[in-house]
């Protein structure tokens, strides 16, 4: 009952809100949002004594489909349910930040409906039993992303941003309901364990089905986890309101990433390595690009598109605690990083470029104490989060003997480095304009603190073996490698520091030689090359076709009707049609007309 309660609850706040939130104040409605989702993530917290003694809990509503294995069920174990808690945490969190910074907005029912909306179905994510009620829950949360990022509507670049997630969105839904489709062909069950049983069993005399299932899911993972070359909608969603980035950045984006950590023993072998190496090619590549960018926005979102490639890597190789260590830390210091940034844009208004900041630590101290705490943790220096995940990864790397991975992994994590640090220095340690700037809200202090007491104590908490997330021997990292990642970390700060201390401007040398990154690497160029003037041509052409085809069609009726008319006139009333004649003709014409839409 409890494990049904933990999804149940989002959902049932989402439609009370959809419903009833018309009639509620605005606060009213966001503490109705806070209240949903911090009773779901009580509701987790509530099993972890149960999954001590046992392996799993399992909860099922009854059948859903007439499939073996379809069923509304849940199940969680003790790696999943420190996923679970970390959604529904970072989560609450945000929609309580959100109470303050979006208190004047007139639309904020609709907000916090699609915001518990998309909360829900990640967890159908975490928990659902079998691959259909995975992918509705990848669905609700698609189209609840969908509604969020188009919240400024009226905005064309949010309703084009809005446009790109759900386009990208559907193509990652669809590779994944074919590979379970083809998955089903084979095995005659979606049940996610019996998949596993069955891939196990019949291993490499199965045949062709499981590559092409997992090729299939591995695009699916790529496209909702913001990897390359589906990794486009991301920086794009930058658009929305800065709690909607935040809950992207922090718990949409992580639904590729848990895909493959559930389906680790269904996936074959060559397509994990796939994904390790499309993993650890994005976050190098994404955390140059991120440094290079000018919009804070976009920096923090092409450093998130690093740390998930990360998150690829671990999952890939099958370092599941390294997987979920870095799942959850990012999103403590994700949200810290992306909410405080919002608070400095909120106060600050017109400044999105980076060379519009500076000189802001004094005038906002608990926010540059919260940015700090998430810069420390994204940098991975100690004793922060961040600093035991990336070596966790870059551990389960070298223990496979892939030197290369090893090196790609402390690359992504010195280039973060330098983005974060970058970023700080050039917000709240070079000297700035002098202008005058507004004050944080308190709920927003709150929300802050909060995630930047998680980011800077979660990596110790999990260590020293208080918060046990499924760790074992294997994890530990060598003491040569912890040097390693240190060292990474400290060259990465250090470089950022010294280059951008006195602002943008100064660092301008610096800024011309990652210039060629600003673009994004040329994937956006590719795209509306490749992709979007071909097929904005095509619709153009069928356009003009089906303007010629109805054109055709009315002359072609406007024709019969006065070759009818006349026959009737000449054989009915001598050659002259009365008034009704005409009055009928104009019906039908205008009948026509509207059913058309003309």
């Amino acid at each position: 009952m409890t494990l049904l309660l933990v999804v149940a609850i989002p959902f049932v706040t989402a439609i009370g809100i959809a419903t009833f939130g018309g009639r509620l104040g605005r606060r009213t409605i966001g503490g109705l949002a806070v209240a949903g989702l911090a009773l779901s993530f009580g509701a987790a917290a509530s099993m972890i004594a149960a999954l001590r003694v046992r392996p799993s809990l399992e909860a099922t509503v009854g059948p859903w489909l007439p499939i073996t294995g379809a069923e509304l069920a849940l199940v969680v174990d003790s790696s999943m349910l420190a996923v679970t808690l970390a959604i529904t945490g970072v989560s609450a969190l945000i929609a309580l930040y959100s109470i303050d910074h979006l208190a004047q907005d007139r639309r904020l029912q609709r907000y916090f409906a699609a915001f518990a909306l998309l909360v829900g179905g990640m967890l159908l994510v975490v928990l659902a039993s079998n691959l259909l009620l995975l992918v509705a829950g990848l669905q609700l949360a698609g189209i609840a992303a969908y509604v969020l990022v188009g919240h400024h509507a009226n905005d064309g670049p949010a309703a084009d941003a809005a446009t790109r997630v759900l386009i990208i969105g559907h193509i990652g839904d669809a590779a994944i309901l074919a590979g379970a489709i083809v998955l089903f062909t084979e095995f005659h069950t979606v049940d996610i364990a019996q998949l596993g049983g069955a891939a196990l069993e019949h291993g490499t005399s199965a045949g062709s089905a499981p590559v092409i299932a997992s090729v299939l899911l591995l695009v699916g993972a790529i496209a909702r986890s913001a990897q390359a070359p589906l990794h486009v909608w991301l920086p794009e969603s930058t658009e929305a309101p800065t709690p909607v980035s935040a809950l992207l950045q922090t718990v949409l984006v992580t639904g590729g990433v848990i895909l493959l950590m559930r389906l680790r023993s269904i996936l074959v072998p060559d397509v994990l390595q796939a994904a390790a190496i499309v993993g650890g090619s994005t976050a190098v590549g994404a955390a140059l690009v991120a440094i290079a960018q000018r919009d804070v926005r976009r920096v923090l979102a092409w450093s998130t598109i690093s740390q998930v490639g990360l998150m690829l890597v671990a999952a890939g190789l099958g370092a599941l605690f390294a997987t979920r260590f870095q799942l959850i830390a990012h999103a403590l210091f994700k949200a810290v990083l992306v909410l405080a940034a919002g608070s400095v844009r909120r106060v600050t208004p017109g400044a999105s470029d980076v060379a519009g900041y500076g000189g802001l630590a004094r005038p906002m101290r608990w926010t540059v104490v919260a940015f700090g705490v998430g810069t420390l943790a994204q940098a991975g220096l100690p004793p922060a989060a961040g600093f035991f995940s990336v070596a966790a990864i870059a551990s389960a790397a070298f223990s496979q003997s892939d030197v290369l991975l090893t090196a790609v992994v402390l690359a992504a994590g010195g280039a973060a480095a330098f983005a974060g640090v970058r970023l700080f220095a050039v917000m709240f340690v070079a000297l700035g304009t002098g202008r005058r700037v507004g004050r944080s809200a308190p709920l927003e202090h709150i929300a802050l603190a909060i995630l930047a007491i998680g980011a800077l104590g979660f990596g110790a908490i999990v260590n020293v073996g208080i918060l046990p997330i499924g760790s074992g021997p294997a994890d530990a990292a060598p003491p040569w490698l912890l040097i390693a990642t240190f060292a990474a970390a400290v060259v990465g700060s250090v470089a950022a520091g010294l280059i951008y201390r006195r602002g943008i401007v100064a660092a301008a040398r610096a800024e011309r030689c990652m210039r060629w990154a600003r673009s994004g690497l040329g994937f956006d160029a590719l795209y509306a090359r490749g992709i979007m003037r071909p097929f904005a041509g095509l619709g153009r052409e069928l356009e003009r076709g089906a303007e010629r085809s109805l054109d055709d069609a009315l002359e072609g009726i406007g024709a019969l009707v006065g070759r009818s008319s006349r026959a009737m006139g000449r054989r009915s009333f001598g050659g002259r049609a009365p008034p009704m004649v005409l009055v009928a003709g104009a019906v039908v014409l205008l009948a026509f007309w509207t059913w058309t839409g003309q």
